[in-house]
């Protein structure tokens, strides 16, 4: 099994899980910050559609006596980039991005190395048609400060207009965004 790659994922065991957070998986499952979590039987994914909101999760999780990374490999945490894979060396962890049914294009997972890919865990509520793996945009950071206009926060999302396109674009984020900047 496996579960689903999306944006910025942060991906832990779950014997990790049971190890060093309070209150275990259960707890886990309770605090997570928004409402992307799924898991297999090996490993649990929470993504992020900003590295900052993914960095912030894994701050709070390092703060608990996780660690990220050990000798330039990921070590208890990995962060995984729809597109990209792993940041870093991963000894834990495979990534693809060619998983899924017949009736899917296409979608990025991570799984335990060695594992078997028979299904791909996804979050509740989850839809193909409406997904990041059919409708992401990657933006530059620079294009965002020289051609996207912040225009609002509602609902946990921020809305930008693309001076080129003309078109509305929006990210939805986990953590409260300092409206003064």
């Amino acid at each position: 099994m496996a579960v689903l790659i999306e944006a910025i994922t942060v991906v832990v065991r779950k014997e990790t899980i049971n190890e060093k957070y309070p209150g275990g998986l259960a707890q886990y499952i309770q605090d997570c910050p928004n409402r992307t979590l799924c898991m297999d039987k090996d490993i649990v994914r929470v993504g992020f559609m900003t590295s900052e909101d993914a960095r912030k999760f894994v701050d709070d999780l390092e703060d608990l006596g996780f660690t990220l990374f050990t000798d330039g490999h990921f070590d208890e945490i990995a962060l995984v980039d729809q597109f990209e894979g792993f940041a870093l060396p991963c000894d834990w962890l495979e990534f693809t991005n060619s998983a899924g049914g017949k009736n899917i294009r296409r979608i990025s997972a991570c799984k335990i190395k060695g594992a078997p890919v028979d299904t791909v865990s996804i979050p509740a509520g989850w839809d193909y048609e409406t997904s990041l793996s059919k409708r992401t945009s990657v933006f530059n950071p620079d294009d965002i400060d020289n051609h996207m206009i912040f225009l609002r926060h509602e609902d946990g999302v921020d809305f930008y207009l693309d001076t080129i396109t003309g078109e509305e674009s929006w990210v939805r984020r986990t953590i409260k965004r300092n409206l003064n900047s």
